[in-house]
């Protein structure tokens, strides 16, 4: 497994009571008065000068968004010194930059932590920043009680999450077909199965032909992943009476796989789905074989459908990110809710008062008016009131200049300039976002690593040769416990100390 897990949105799965550094998500500032820029600050006597190391994921690094920096430093009257490193070779520069010794004051460390940034960590080169922020409002607000846990090591924060949302995952799904069939959207598994056995059998874009099938499966289980979760299943790890169970061991993980093995033997789905790549699973779409796949909202409006629009120009897509479990309840897989964590190098950061300075900045980052920035840029310059809404002037100017901010703010941009409703689908994606009818179904071994090496793929091939129908129950079993036994056991015991670890050091 990838060492993640879940944890609900009232947060009483873990522990029964809050999180010690307690916060609540961020919502969204409001859209209909965005604050315009150019922006003042208060004026200290010379600015604080700041190192940074941050990524970027265009061709060049983001020199033409050097106005919008500009404002961002004269808000916070700060001058950043900004290291820039294309986000192939990220990791890659954090490791030289640690070995150097010339370490900058904020480091953005990618998801993923590396072994060598966990031993900085036990080795105390980095603050401790947990205690701070119950003096940082904004940072709180924006990032929240999952994301500091998620981030946690041994129960202790050692930065700040760069927030994303929490749960982007959505069956994405032709509507259009669905029009055609004169069916509505489904709300329960049994409506999921149906709609997909309608696209398979009723000819929903009426050619006349037997050529289309439910729903695009690929080799990452994206279909099986979100079903599990909407059944009530774990999303990696669960607790049990205080220990944690890897999700394959619950009943609703089999009762999914039962799910996806009907669907495979009714040909709702393509029959490829093990070797099926993302292209692949595109060209599905783009061609109109199957009836939908299981996405993300950011794909609305990223060029993932473009393939298709140009093929079928009347095709509608439309998402579903809800389904009733059993129990009447609304789950919802999430994720780390982050992209990366800005630490704090105690060899760059040589004192509290500094460590102090730095975190001052990134709560003005936080605040309404900094997020107003991200969202939409500059007012005039990349965007501009039209009968009270915001709207983008120059979309490349845009991707040059505002998108790069992204990488220094706390605050989720992407979530902020939804809510705004730029694109026709954002107002049904902020109220999916905001919908109090979700439990969140987090991991909670998500910020636990381990050395040991564990073989995925006993669970990943079984859990495939089961929904082939070239496995049974009793193959099933047969592979949990091969799994065990070869140091599965030995992970679940290195979690559970971890997770009692992390349980006492929150209290």
């Amino acid at each position: 497994m990838k060492n993640r897990v879940m944890m609900k949105k009232t947060f009483v799965l873990l522990t029964g009571g809050a999180l010690l550094l307690a916060g609540c998500q961020a919502g969204a500032p409001s859209a209909d008065k965005p604050a315009a820029a150019p922006i003042s600050a208060e004026k200290k006597s010379e600015p604080l000068k700041i190192s940074l190391l941050l990524k970027y994921f265009s061709t060049e690094p983001p020199t033409k968004a050097a106005e919008a920096f500009k404002v961002v430093e004269d808000y916070t009257h700060t001058k950043l010194d900004i290291i820039w490193a294309p986000s192939p070779s990220y990791d890659e520069k954090v490791n030289t930059t640690l070995a150097s010794g010339n370490v900058p004051q904020v480091l953005l460390v990618s998801r993923d932590r590396a072994d060598n940034i966990v031993a900085a960590v036990k080795s105390g080169a980095f603050w401790e920043i947990g205690p701070y922020l119950k003096n940082y409002p904004n940072i709180s607000k924006a990032v929240g009680d999952i994301r500091l846990y998620n981030v946690s090591q041994n129960g202790k924060v050692y930065g700040i999450p760069s927030a994303r949302d929490l749960s982007e995952n959505a069956l994405i799904y032709r509507k259009d077909w669905l029009d055609n069939l004169g069916m509505k959207p489904p709300t329960t598994v049994d409506e999921l199965y149906a709609m997909m056995k309608a696209f398979t059998q009723k000819d929903p874009d009426k050619n006349g032909k037997d050529d289309t099938f439910g729903v695009i499966e690929n080799d990452g289980s994206g279909i099986f992943n979100q079903i599990k979760v909407w059944m009530g299943g774990p999303n990696g790890w669960s607790i049990k009476n205080g220990k944690l169970v890897p999700e394959f061991m619950s009943d609703e993980y089999k009762q999914a796989m039962d799910f996806m093995r009907k669907l495979y033997q009714e040909k709702l789905i393509n029959q490829d789905f093990p070797v099926t790549k993302q292209n692949q699973m595109l060209d599905y779409l783009g061609k109109s074989r199957g009836g939908g796949y299981a996405g993300a909202y950011a794909q609305f409006s990223n060029g993932w459908h473009t393939p298709l629009q140009k093929a079928n120009p009347d095709a509608k897509l439309d998402f579903i990110y809800k389904i009733k479990s059993s129990d009447g309840k609304y789950y919802k897989q999430a994720g780390g809710g982050y992209n990366g964590v800005f630490m704090f190098p105690k060899s760059s950061v040589k004192s509290e008062a500094a460590l102090k300075e730095i975190l001052d900045f990134f709560e003005k980052l936080a605040d309404d008016k900094m997020r107003t920035l991200i969202k939409l840029g500059i007012e005039g310059k990349h965007y501009k009131m039209d009968n009270g809404k915001p709207v983008i002037i120059n979309p490349e100017l845009f991707s040059d200049e505002v998108i790069p901010l992204r990488w220094i703010m706390v605050a989720d941009g992407i979530t902020d300039r939804t809510a705004v409703g730029l694109t026709p689908l954002d107002e049904r994606i902020t109220k999916a976002q905001e919908d109090k009818e979700i439990t969140y179904t987090s991991n909670p071994a998500f910020p636990f690593t381990s050395k040991l090496i564990v073989d995925d793929k006993i669970i990943e091939d079984a859990r495939t040769k089961y929904i082939l129908g070239e496995i049974d129950d009793n193959g099933w079993k047969a592979s949990i416990e091969k799994w065990r036994t070869n140091r599965g056991d030995q992970l679940i015991e290195e979690y559970q100390k971890q997770y009692d670890s992390a349980q006492a050091n929150r209290k």
